[in-house]
């Protein structure tokens, strides 16, 4: 494929023309030029797909032809309508001459509804002008059908219009059919009866839409294909229908009063950012005002992606609640399960666990009913922006991105326990003292086991199901303990052994790092602003919290921003990254060899640098937030039955 841009300016608008013929190209780029001397503030760019076997049609080179677009608007033209001048060239030069969008609804769009764009047809769609990110945010025009793709594409827009700006589209509509009638715009009207039929026989409007239709059908000989092509979408169970709306929006929720020193709100964020950028339709909900859910109990919704998100906890019989939404529904947590016990626990629909620690995902799935499956999820790693692959400015030998929290602190909540739990959580926190490889789980379980040999009256916490998880969830603390008390051990490793480390928050400012100089401590950073701080680092530690099975983004923000990552170990790390070759692992139970393996890497720069480029190729290809985005997509896939 190839993309001429004829010129560029500083407009609104982009008028792309696509060539399926190099025969006619340069008759098309001189009408161009024609058009453009009367248009000065109109992009025009040629999109040419008769050398790309990749693109089968329209809709995926209109696809493929989004991602160079600069201006905010864009409206497409197949070169046959720019020749014959289908389109109104007074409306499009009224919005390439505009200043502001807002001049273009006042004097040049009218809004029509769904029912009378769905009582038109493609032969009457003589304009339609799309904010780029609108077409993005609705999954891009449907490159499973042949042809009215437009036509399709302004339902779509119709449809999710709620989410959108109200000057995302403006079109169009003639008094008189002025369009070619394609044999295959049947199959696309086919298509859109049935997918809104719902709503059709809702506002008593699907007879009369599916007469209008067939009578258009009829005209031309196609009522055969008409009703062949329905039949096929409608009798299929719905999965034809299912696969048609792949790229349907995931609505991607963003609690802004729930953060975690931003990260949560990153997490929101740049998924949906990196939907957009690879054509998967994306909604970002940013409040709690339940009317997006009103809305959007109508719409096709592929899923709802919550990051530790209390809507699934705000499920109230009396009111609209997430369950008014029929589509599978993701929690992404990575804290404990226990941590967030909150939002697990009422009675979501079609409800489905993600998390960056597997051992996390089976735990949900196991002690919380509503759970239908847990899957590994991590998280994408990111680069900073303008960050070039050869970037050597360092500044630092070693940071850590991490906070501090002092363990004697849980340690005087503890003692706040009744006697039983106390009990047990002293012996827990013995075994995972002594042993840090075991995960929260098992460490219960052998305390249980061992509890029960010495004292059989604790038999019903340990059989009772519902009591067994709340008191797993009264003795969390025991995981914040052993997780603080390693982090300490770690740290005072690196600082006995004189090696300089720089930290940022004010957590650190306590007085069991008073005696340390080697402590550079830097104010609170944002998630952009850390992703510097990673650049600037020769060596970027990782220490877990208990995650046993567990890739999180501190591991691979480090490797995008070409820093070596040092991180104790996990089973995840090692089924994905080799140790030595693209990070370096050490193991919480040999702390004492971790200094001697940070002084290596910072004295042999060549073999740091070989790591570092070994690392970041691999998390490139396999560990981007746009990789997530398709390893969720597969997911819902497999649950939606269409992974075969």
């Amino acid at each position: 494929m190839n993309w001429i841009e004829l010129n560029k300016t500083e407009g609104l608008l982009t008028l792309v023309v696509i060539v399926n013929d190099k025969n006619i190209l340069e008759g098309v780029k001189d009408s161009a030029f024609g058009l453009q001397r009367e248009m000065t503030k109109l992009n025009i760019c040629i999109e040419c797909v008769w050398d790309d076997e990749t693109i089968e049609n329209y809709s995926m080179a209109k696809n493929a032809a989004i991602k160079y677009v600069q201006t905010k608007y864009v409206i497409f033209v197949k070169d046959e309508e720019f020749l014959k001048n289908f389109y109104d060239q007074i409306w499009i030069g009224a919005i390439a001459n505009s200043d502001d969008p807002k001049d273009i609804d006042r004097a040049f769009s009218y809004k029509y509804s769904f029912e009378r764009i769905m009582m038109l047809n493609n032969s009457r769609l003589s304009g339609l002008c799309v904010s780029v990110n609108a077409i993005k945010q609705v999954g891009g025009f449907n490159d499973l059908l042949e042809s009215a793709e437009d036509y399709e594409l302004l339902l779509r827009l119709e449809e999710y219009s709620p989410f959108l700006d109200s000057l995302d589209y403006f079109v169009k509509f003639a008094n008189f059919e002025i369009k070619p009638v394609y044999r295959e715009d049947f199959v696309t009207y086919a298509y859109v009866l049935a997918r809104y039929r719902k709503k059709l026989e809702q506002i008593k409007l699907l007879t009369s839409a599916v007469k209008r239709t067939e009578d258009w059908a009829k005209l031309f000989d196609q009522k055969e294909l008409l009703n062949k092509s329905f039949s096929a979408f409608v009798d299929n169970d719905e999965k034809l229908l299912k696969q048609m709306g792949i790229k349907d929006p995931i609505v991607v929720i963003m609690d802004e009063d729930n953060l975690c020193l931003d990260v949560i709100e990153e997490f929101a964020s740049r998924f949906y950012k990196a939907a957009l950028n690879v054509g998967r339709g994306v909604i970002l909900i940013k409040n709690k005002n339940k009317q997006w859910i009103e809305d959007a109990k109508n719409m096709h919704i592929r899923a709802i992606l919550g990051f530790q998100s209390d809507i699934f906890a705000d499920i109230n019989s009396d009111e609209v609640n997430i369950n008014a939404i029929d589509c599978p529904k993701f929690m992404d947590i990575f804290d404990h399960p226990l941590y967030i016990s909150y939002f697990l626990m009422f009675p979501v629909n079609d409800y489905y666990c993600l998390s960056p620690d597997m051992d996390y995902a089976k735990f949900a799935k196991t002690n919380f009913t509503s759970v239908k499956e847990g899957y590994s999820w991590w998280p994408g790693g990111s680069r900073v922006s303008g960050l070039s692959l050869d970037w050597k400015n360092k500044t630092y030998d070693l940071i850590f991105m991490g906070s501090f929290t002092d363990y004697r602190d849980y340690i005087r909540e503890l003692y706040n326990l009744k006697g039983e739990e106390r009990y047990i959580a002293n012996k827990m926190l013995q075994l995972l003292k002594k042993d840090p490889s075991k995960t929260f789980e098992v460490a219960y379980k052998e305390t249980i086991d061992l509890v029960f040999r010495e004292d059989e009256y604790l038999h019903d916490l340990y059989n009772d199901r519902k009591l067994t998880l709340v008191t797993m969830n009264h003795l969390w603390m025991v995981a914040r303990i052993v997780t603080a008390l390693y982090r300490e051990k770690v740290i005072k490793a690196l600082l006995d052994s004189n090696i300089e480390l720089h930290v940022y928050g004010n957590s650190w400012k306590n007085k069991i790092f008073a005696k340390y100089e080697n402590l550079k401590i830097h104010g609170e950073v944002n998630y952009e602003e850390g992703l510097l701080e990673m650049a600037k680092s020769k060596i970027s530690l990782n220490v877990f919290s208990w995650h046993k099975d567990c890739i999180t983004e501190r591991v691979l923000n480090s490797m995008f921003n070409m820093s070596l990552c040092i991180s104790d170990d996990s089973k995840a790390l090692h089924e994905n990254f080799i140790d030595g070759e693209e990070l370096v692992v050490f193991n919480l139970k040999n702390i004492d060899e971790l200094p001697d393996k940070v002084r290596f890497y910072l004295n042999n720069d060549n073999e740091r640098e070989r790591i570092i480029a070994n690392a970041y190729k691999k998390v490139s290809k396999n560990h981007s937030w746009e990789r997530r985005v398709e390893d969720l997509d597969n997911i819902i896939n497999e649950i939606l039955g269409l992974d075969d």
